[in-house]
């Protein structure tokens, strides 16, 4: 699964950098492409062109991006599953959305802004494991990545899902 899915993001990433960024939403989908190829271990060569963008052109939008972002409500969604009888696709939009700014802001060095949200995220998980279950093959799968552990302050919430089967 893994290289599969790396495959079609890199897949994604290339159509992306062929149209022309004019917005932070089309700056947070390329950032995303990247960060999530880059966990699932897409090379520096892979990731070439994405990393000129995000360093050249694409710098000014990132910025806007990341100093205009708002965390909380994505935190939010994630606390306001706690003894719901979610559906499993519910589960997922909202750890998954929380995630891929995650892994955006990552890829981009901007980790640091994160860091508490995503604490907050883990220690959600981890006060009701029995809610997040479902996800947890997800987080078992994840937690292993070369990439989660070199960044384990902020991807901590992967491993606390992987706790959760």
């Amino acid at each position: 699964m893994e290289k599969g899915e790396r495959e079609v993001l890199l897949e994604q990433l290339e159509e992306l950098l062929g149209e022309p960024a004019v917005d932070v939403s089309d700056a947070l989908e390329i950032a995303t492409c990247a960060g999530l190829a880059h966990r699932l271990g897409a090379t520096d060569a892979d990731l070439a062109d994405a990393r000129a963008w995000r360093d050249g052109l694409g710098k000014p939008l990132l910025d806007e991006l990341f100093q205009g972002v708002d965390v909380e409500p994505l935190v939010d969604g994630v606390e306001a599953v706690l003894g719901q009888d979610t559906e499993d696709r519910e589960l997922e939009d909202v750890v998954f959305d929380f995630d891929d700014l995650v892994a955006a802001a990552i890829w981009c060095g901007r980790e640091s802004m994160l860091k508490a949200a995503a604490g907050r995220v883990a220690a959600t998980i981890r006060l009701s494991p029995e809610t997040f279950g479902a996800l947890a093959p997800y987080g078992k799968q994840i937690s292993r990545l070369a990439n989660v552990g070199e960044h384990y302050a902020v991807y901590d919430y992967w491993m606390a899902l992987a706790d959760c089967g």
